[in-house]
């Protein structure tokens, strides 16, 4: 039989195997514009690869035609190409639909980006669980090399860094307090567990270095509401440029001191977390698990407000004083937190006495927890 016959019944026997194994794949789980251009792909496949054929056969018959070959062993070799090929047809089609399917059925959507990028096989082969094997045609170089340092999610795998910064509503609630100059927490003027604090913000988080998240700059503004409860029947009162605290002509039923605050915090935070690199070199980064806060803040006062109800002896009070208070209009401390994930125990000190002239300073503290939403 002359070669090329043989050769051209080869062709034909291999090439309408592959078109029978075409036919049995099943399109109808594919949107019409995705079943379009998967079987566009996986035209292009047989095309590529019957081109490499006829290159292979056009070098068969050069050496042919040199006297390198015996007309016998250019026979086979055609033979052994055109049956190769559409093998190597079959199982890259096959591997591109079964590809497709499986993103269809994770997804609900098939991205064909990949495969204009030369997707690796073994990314493909990992999330399909099958054993890997390694060939090459034309529009995908396929290799077998492990990876094992590297954990990729496919959907991740073009996504540049983790963002640098990023940004939480953030809550807190607090016992709040005061202490006196020279003074300690026993001799307080205030009550403990009356004197809380209201704090809501706005952080940003943003990560200092490209390479490690380990450190992290946090920095935001929050509007604080310091509430002290003084002990023993006593309110403030403004005696010119002082203001102290004076036993009261009735007895109260609440006496609460109400300072409403603008801060702006910032902290250097310390933190453990995951890191996963993808198959293009970037890193992204998951939130600090465990962390640790160090820094202060400054702000402005911007309302002072005294509530007070009691018995006159003919009827309940309740009187809302609002004045300057002689407090001080500048703000500024010392702050620390400890926490993990969105959950934080912090300290926060200001080193500025609440009152301007007083001849003992009073520092506001406060010891509380804190959520990022």
């Amino acid at each position: 039989m002359p070669i090329k016959i043989t050769l051209f019944l080869a062709l034909l026997v291999s090439l309408c195997s592959a078109q029978l194994t075409a036919q049995n794949r099943d399109f109808s789980a594919f949107a019409e514009d995705e079943k379009q251009e998967l079987q566009a792909l996986l035209s292009r496949i047989e095309t590529e690869e019957k081109s490499l054929l006829k290159a292979k056969v056009k070098d068969i018959n050069t050496q042919l035609e040199n006297g390198e070959l015996t007309a016998e062993e250019a026979q086979d070799l055609k033979l052994e190409a055109a049956e190769n090929t559409a093998i190597t047809i079959s199982k890259a089609q096959d591997l591109v639909y079964d590809w497709a399917a499986f993103q269809k059925r994770k997804y609900g959507e098939v991205s064909f980006e990949q495969f204009e990028d030369y997707v690796s096989y073994l990314s493909i082969i990992d999330e399909l669980g099958l054993k890997p094997t390694s060939f090459t045609f034309d529009i995908f170089t396929i290799s077998s090399k492990k990876e094992s340092e590297r954990t990729t999610d496919y959907k991740e795998r073009d996504l540049p860094y983790s963002p640098r910064t990023d940004s939480d509503l953030t809550i807190g609630i607090s016992f709040n307090n005061a202490v006196l100059e020279g003074g300690s927490l026993d001799d307080t003027p205030f009550k403990f567990g009356g004197s809380r604090s209201f704090e809501i913000g706005y952080e940003w988080s943003t990560r200092v270095f490209k390479e490690t998240n380990f450190l992290r700059i946090n920095y935001g503004v929050a509007l604080q509401f310091n509430g002290l409860k003084p002990k023993d029947n006593q309110i403030f009162v403004q005696n010119g440029e002082q203001t102290e605290l004076e036993t009261y002509a009735f007895d109260l039923e609440k006496s609460k001191f109400r300072m409403d605050n603008l801060i702006i915090p910032i902290h250097f935070q310390f933190g453990s977390s995951k890191t996963r690199l993808l198959d293009n070199g970037n890193k992204r980064f998951s939130d600090h698990d465990f962390k640790i806060g160090i820094g202060g803040f400054a702000g402005i006062n911007i309302l002072n407000t005294q509530k007070l109800k009691f018995d006159d002896g003919r009827r309940d009070e309740k009187l809302k004083q609002r004045d300057d208070f002689n407090t001080n209009n500048l703000l500024y401390g010392l702050s620390t937190y400890i926490g993990w994930e969105d959950f934080a125990v912090f300290a926060q000190y200001n080193l500025n006495p609440i009152f301007t002239d007083n001849i003992r300073d009073l520092n506001n503290f406060q010891l509380g927890v804190r959520w990022n939403l």
